[in-house]
């Protein structure tokens, strides 16, 4: 096995706090280092990496594991039984979808997904493999990163605990992604402290656009960047609209909001464009009512044309790329997954044998309807809670819900045009604040 020795003195200085300090805990550096997936603690011998939020987490469990046999007080609330209930439903399909290789055992063809490029890939038998039951874990251990976080950080000043430490860690993942860029250009060395994977020497992304990096940070990939990034930007916003800001200053807020923008843009990934465009609509739909009528209508328009410009420009690039490795991909697996689950309607082929780059059809292929439906109506359960606590809440705390849902929202149409991200513990991460915040009951008058 291969070590990195800084990180490794970074888990042991975490360590050496969550002992020391009862408030600390695990729990809250996993959510600081959330965006360091790029970020290597150790190669196995068969050369697997292992992360630096995939230790933290684990540590986090088993940690919270101890401090729940050890507490007399442990219980779930009533406003999240529903939740919890149909995150248990969905590890329970989960497990139950591994049956279907099983039951298949090599008599229909699948695209082979993981040995080779799409490009390449031809349909093969599918028979049962280990490489399932690994991807099912993935999800298996989200939907435990979806309680811990829901289930810690409960009251008020839990959650806005933990909207700092994130909008930390995204905003130095946004620094570091810029010195990187900065160290590319000026020549000057880029420190190899977090071991990136997928990244070159200025801890940049391999590939360039017409000579420009494209911005990583300390996350795996430019698409990886913009897909952390973007849900947090609602939280930077709101708390730049109120005269004191939940948390850090009115100043901080504004700054990050715009660094944010501006980042999306010289990350150089089509999930970072779009983002762009739907940060700006959102901030349009939120300021509309500040303008004249003839103003709006200005307004609507010259976004509209920008957008479908926009949209035009990025149908040219996917057929340029459409004979690449980039372009095959998104396109064919999303063809071939809707086949296999018109094949295979009830519970799919099976949780991780078809990943695709579609959210809808990523869940339909790979746990059918039998687990897209309770996934369905987890995710409609939240919005509405989002929507009955904006309307009894003070308008200070209406904000916190209102960033609340905008970054919900961005995050489910984020996983609808780059894929369903499971593997990585960010998707969770937000799901879990989603729930945090959407259950948080403080009706008018509440501070």
């Amino acid at each position: 096995m291969i070590f990195n020795w800084f990180i490794i003195f970074i888990l042991v200085s975490i360590t050496i706090l969550v002992l020391y300090f009862k408030k600390f805990r695990f729990i809250d550096a996993f959510v600081f280092f959330i965006p360091f997936n790029a970020t290597v603690v150790l190669f196995t011998t068969g050369g697997t990496a292992i992360n630096l939020p995939f230790t933290l987490f684990f540590l986090a469990s088993i940690s919270f594991v101890i401090r729940t046999l050890f507490s007399p007080k442990f219980s779930i609330p009533k406003n999240r039984i529903t939740v919890y209930s149909w995150l248990i439903l969905l590890g329970l399909v989960i497990i139950i979808s591994q049956v279907m290789p099983f039951i298949i055992d090599g008599k229909y063809n699948v695209l082979e997904r993981y040995q080779k490029s799409v490009y390449w890939a031809e349909e093969v038998p599918l028979i049962p493999k280990t490489q399932w039951i690994t991807q099912a874990g993935y999800f298996l251990i989200g939907l435990l990163v979806v309680f811990i976080i829901s289930y810690t950080y409960k009251s008020k000043e839990e959650i806005i605990k933990l909207l700092k430490l994130i909008i930390c860690g995204i905003t130095f993942m946004i620094f570091w992604g810029w010195y990187g860029s900065f160290s590319f250009f000026s020549g000057t060395p880029y420190p190899q402290l977090f071991n990136h994977i997928g990244m070159w020497e200025f801890g940049v992304a391999k590939e360039a656009f017409n000579g420009f990096p494209r911005m990583t940070s300390v996350s795996m990939e430019p698409s990886y960047f913009a897909q952390m990034l973007i849900p947090i930007t609602p939280f930077f916003y709101w708390n730049s609209q109120i005269e004191k800001p939940l948390f850090f200053s009115k100043t901080f807020h504004k700054r990050m909001y715009v660094f944010s923008l501006i980042s999306l843009l010289i990350a150089i990934t089509t999930t970072g464009v779009l983002g762009f465009f739907l940060i700006i609509g959102l901030l349009l739909i939120n300021n509309i009512r500040f303008f004249s009528k003839r103003s709006k209508y200005f307004l609507i328009v010259i976004y509209s044309v920008v957008v479908i410009a926009s949209i035009f420009l990025m149908i040219k690039y996917l057929i340029d790329v459409s004979g690449t490795y980039s372009g095959i991909e998104r396109f064919k697996t999303v063809v071939y997954g809707f086949k296999y689950f018109l094949d295979y309607p009830i519970l799919g082929l099976g949780w991780g044998v078809f990943p695709t780059f579609d959210f809808i059809v990523n869940l339909l292929v790979n746990f059918g309807l039998l687990g897209t439906i309770p996934f369905t109506i987890l995710i409609y359960n939240i919005l509405i809670k989002f929507m009955n606590r904006m309307k009894f809440s003070s308008k200070k705390n209406n904000y916190l819900y209102r960033a609340g849902i905008e970054s919900f929202v961005l995050l489910l149409i984020v996983s609808q045009l780059s894929g369903f991200i499971y593997h990585s513990q960010y998707f969770w991460l937000y799901l879990g604040i989603a729930i945090s915040i959407g259950s948080l009951e403080l009706k008018k008058g509440v501070k």
